[in-house]
This record gives C-alpha cells, structure tokens and sequence, in this order.
C-alpha cells in the first residue's frame, strides 16, 4: 500500500463511477475510519433507508446532484427527494452538515487528517 494515497488523491473524483468508495479507501488510509470516531452521538430520530444510505455516501464528493444521479441511475428529482429526507432524518440544513452528522453516526467515514 506504500504510495498508494499519493494516487488515490491524484485522481479526479469527478470522474470516476466511484467517488464515494475513493473517498471512503483516503479517510482509511489517512488514518481515519469509523472505528477510530470515539465521539457517541445520539441516533437520528428515524433510520435511514439503504437508497438514502447509497445518496448519503456521494455527500461526501465533490459531485453536483445531477452526477450522483447519474452515478445511481435515477433522475436529479429523485436524489434531491432523497436528501431532503436525509437532511429531516440528520436534522441538518445542509449537505456539509449532514456528512458531519453521519459521521458522527458513523454512517460515512471520518474526516481525513493531514
């Protein structure tokens, strides 16, 4: 694995099919991951579901919501009914507050640090 963060971060995450999965392989590789989040956060007062979890994962990119859409093959109205949910269920008013309140959560990975 000796270099391969160099590349990782080379990439450009708006053009990859994989965005959220990069994202996730850096926050490892930086040293932060899921396990490593000590904070307890209280639950969201509604779970969820896996579609929200999968729109939930591309939060964290550089990906306008057309391009998620894309990524997920459903339409921009579908990804934007999507995170309204996701915003009510996190009980945040934006996307950078809802990628800090699911990793909270630990349903994303933590931030990077450098």
């Amino acid at each position: 694995m000796t270099g391969s963060a160099e590349l990782l971060e080379a990439l450009p995450r708006h053009r990859t099919a994989h965005a959220a999965l990069l994202a996730d392989i850096l926050d490892v590789l930086h040293g932060s991951s899921p396990a490593a989040e000590t904070q307890a956060a209280s639950p969201p007062a509604e779970e969820l579901s896996p579609t929200e979890l999968r729109v939930l994962r591309f939060l964290p990119t550089n990906l306008s919501r057309p391009e998620i859409a894309g990524e997920l093959s459903v339409s921009p109205n579908t990804v934007s009914t999507h995170l309204r949910s996701i915003y009510a269920k996190l009980q945040v008013r934006d996307r950078s507050s809802a990628v800090k309140r699911a990793r909270e959560l630990r349903l994303l990975a933590g931030r990077r640090t450098r």
